[in-house]
């Protein structure tokens, strides 16, 4: 059933989607739904929280593989796009949050701690001279909104055009935060995790975050 929804919510609004609609993919009946879940906002919370988690682990893997701090923030920000763009549970928890997440505040604790966790690696990346001494904190701000934007201007059914946005919006923002001397290493960097992200994207199918859920 969460399968089923996170692929509803991936491809259309959350008002839009019915639990009929849901019902129907998940091949389930109205009572084994009410059996586990309340409602479709009960639903819909399920699937933001399994994404949650699964995105919270594969970052911590990334931060402790130890590449340096940019580096690592640079690998956050294609992780989050190649989901984007392949998953549907991480799509719809960015389409949930929102509107299920605003009511609740979800929505601001979710942004608040991916702002904080974003800090906590660009002050890494200021001690190692990667990132000119700015306040990691608006930094990491600039950057969450930065993404959040990119989605909404950008075409996340085409990856690899999305994947290029993301390309473009980082050769661009990286000059105003890095120093001289750095930065064609991060140009390439983010060139080289670029045509890896396309490269997966364009050859995995669509998967969600629940394939290991059975209900």
């Amino acid at each position: 059933m969460i399968r089923a929804a996170a692929h509803q919510f991936a491809q259309r609004p959350f008002h839009d989607v019915g639990l009929d609609d849901i019902l129907s993919e998940a091949e389930l009946t109205k009572g084994a739904m009410y059996f586990h879940f309340r409602s479709k906002h009960a639903l819909a919370l399920a699937v933001i929280d399994e994404q949650l988690a699964k995105t919270g682990a594969a970052m911590r893997e990334l931060v402790g593989r130890k590449l340096s701090g940019l580096e690592t923030m640079l690998d956050v920000a294609y992780l989050i796009a190649a989901e984007d763009v392949t998953s549907d549970g991480a799509r719809a928890l960015l389409h949930l949050l929102p509107v299920v997440g605003r009511s609740e505040g979800l929505q601001a604790t979710v942004i608040n701690n991916a702002i904080a966790t974003c800090a906590v690696v660009i002050k890494r990346a200021i001690a190692e001279g990667d990132v000119l001494g700015r306040d990691p904190q608006e930094v990491a701000r600039m950057l969450v909104a930065l993404y959040l934007g990119l989605r909404q201007a950008s075409d996340l059914d085409e990856p690899e055009y999305f994947l290029r946005d993301l390309e473009r919006a980082w050769t661009t923002v990286l000059p105003s935060v890095v120093p001289a001397d750095r930065i064609d290493y991060f140009i390439e960097f983010v060139r080289r995790r670029t045509a890896l992200a396309v490269k997966a994207a364009t050859a995995a199918p669509t998967t969600t975050a629940t394939d290991s859920q059975d209900i």
